[in-house]
């Protein structure tokens, strides 16, 4: 596990990316060890995927959309597929390294992706919270929910083109390729959420 000055330093160095800063990659460690402690940023994203997971589930109870699935059942799934994402995405980043001339810097690449998405899991959760507690309705947060998006692929792209040092054609690349294996697991997960039109 890493230690506390090693996650803050790794969330402070994500935070500096999305300003820019050319610092940003100094706060990480890019060692071996570092990497493999690196997914341990997924036990700190876990809370703000339950807070998705409950709140979408809401929201598909509100909108015209019947579902199978009682609520534990869902939230299984859809940790799998956070989980199946976490665990695929690195794999098949080593192919997409190899391709685009990249794997000189794939661990290092890896090390501030896992960290960073802890920073989007986190700006991605309170228009999910303002519905959930009624203060915003579906739509809004719907609407909210697909700005902090863009803002993440943005936020995704500047760290490929940082840790990659490459251009911002091959790092808008590597994105369009997180968005469509997060698609194909997404639609892996749906067949089994028994999710559909009323």
């Amino acid at each position: 596990m890493p230690t506390s000055t090693e996650i803050i330093n790794a969330l402070i160095g994500a935070w500096k990316i999305a300003r820019r800063d050319p610092t940003a990659l100094g706060h990480f460690e890019f060692s071996a060890d570092a990497f493999w402690r690196s997914f341990a940023a997924f036990i700190f994203a876990v809370p703000f995927y339950l807070v998705f997971i409950t709140a979408e589930w809401r929201m598909i109870g509100e909108a015209d959309v019947t579902i199978t699935n009682t609520l534990p059942g869902y939230a299984t799934i859809e940790l799998l597929s956070y989980v199946a994402f976490w665990v695929l995405f690195p794999v098949a980043m080593i192919f997409v390294c190899r391709t685009l001339n990249l794997s000189q810097n794939f661990a290092p690449f890896i090390t501030v992706y896992n960290w960073s998405s802890v920073l989007v899991a986190a700006l991605l959760a309170p228009p999910y919270v303002l519905y959930s507690f009624g203060i915003t309705s579906i739509e809004t947060a719907a609407f909210l929910v697909l700005l902090v998006f863009i803002t993440a692929l943005l936020y995704r792209w500047q760290i490929a083109v940082t840790v990659f040092a490459t251009t911002p054609g091959i790092a808008a690349g590597v994105v369009a390729f997180e968005l469509a294996l997060g698609f194909v697991i997404n639609m892996i997960a749906s067949s089994f959420l028994g999710v559909g039109p009323q």
